[in-house]
């Protein structure tokens, strides 16, 4: 799909401080958005055709700009604390999500390389925040320095709509009562956070020590955190892997139907958002091995099954690899 022109020469430079792109003009430029609003809802999908749109309302509200994919379970951590994040900011900043595998030119103009990737988006101009599944406090603190930032801006107008201050006028009320908000997200164990401040960081052999030695003292939870684990250990390979540029070899590589190759190949494949690609590939490894290399091919998978969770594609590629197992 051909990228819209307002997609070309986005700054991307993941990694960044927020605010690190620039945004010209100063309050004195937008001052006029101080008694603006833009209609509702405070959490919204975009696509590749209707970003224009949002740069155009990012000149009155600043948008954070969610890069998430249906078999991202990072990805489906992160979502509904964002959301929550924005909520309680009463209007002040609106959530915009954007499905890769479905709007692929937005997530090729920002080089998005990994997912969850949040941007923030103002003045029509993009600018990175983070990457990875940061717990809720760290996500609260982002969307309060980027209400700062936009003061400064003087992007300073409302989204319309009677859900903005209605999450944060409920959770004042109910920690006035002393008692939670109904919809607060279950506590997430300190180990559990540390792994994913590591993760975001890129610290990915830490991270995994981290998980692997919270599931050993807790194995109840390994269906909280298996998922997560496989998720980090498939970053941590992606990371030591051949630069994106290397891919035709890698490729040709995995076709003389080296082990290694081929799983290196399939987790490329996962990181470009092709799931099924990469299941496919691992599972005629399986059919046409035999010993340690159809184990290697079979633990892989069982990895991507983890990290996808309820997606549809599993209970078939499931279905496959046990006729081809037994």
């Amino acid at each position: 799909m051909k990228a819209p022109e307002e997609l070309h020469d986005i700054p991307a430079g993941q990694g960044s401080e927020a605010g690190a792109g620039g945004f010209a003009g100063g309050a004195g430029a937008s001052g006029a958005a101080a008694a603006q609003t833009i209609p509702g809802p405070l959490v919204r999908d975009v696509t590749d055709d209707t970003f224009a749109q949002l740069l155009e309302l990012s000149q009155t509200v600043p948008f954070i700009l969610d890069m998430w994919a249906p078999w991202c379970g990072p990805c489906r951590q992160l979502g509904p604390v964002l959301e929550k994040a924005v909520a309680k900011a009463g209007g002040r900043v609106a959530l915009a999500k954007v499905n890769i595998d479905e709007n692929p030119a937005i997530g090729q103009a920002f080089r998005v390389q990994s997912i969850p990737a949040v941007f923030l988006l103002m003045n029509g101009q993009p600018a990175p925040l983070f990457n990875g599944a940061l717990p809720a406090s760290d996500v609260q603190e982002v969307i309060s320095k980027v209400i700062e930032l936009a003061e400064q801006e003087g992007v300073t107008g409302r989204v319309q709509t009677d859900e903005a201050g209605a999450a944060g006028a409920a959770d004042g009320a109910a920690g006035a009562a002393g008692t939670p908000a109904p919809d607060a997200p279950p506590a997430v164990a300190e180990e559990i956070e540390t792994a994913l401040k590591l993760q975001a960081k890129g610290e990915y052999d830490q991270a995994i020590e981290t998980l692997e030695n919270y599931l050993k003292a807790n194995p109840g939870e390994s269906g909280k955190v298996e998922p997560l684990l496989a998720k980090v250990r498939l970053q941590a390979r992606s990371a030591a892997a051949e630069p994106a540029g290397d891919q035709a070899g890698q490729n040709a590589q995995a076709a003389t139907g080296e082990i290694a190759a081929q799983l290196e190949a399939a987790d490329a494949q996962m990181n470009a958002g092709d799931a099924a690609g990469a299941m496919s590939r691992l599972l005629g490894v399986v059919a046409e091995n035999s010993g340690e290399d159809r184990d290697a091919a079979r633990a892989r998978l069982v990895e991507y099954f983890s990290i996808l969770g309820d997606d549809p594609l599993v209970p078939a590629m499931r279905s496959k690899l046990a006729t081809l197992l037994y």
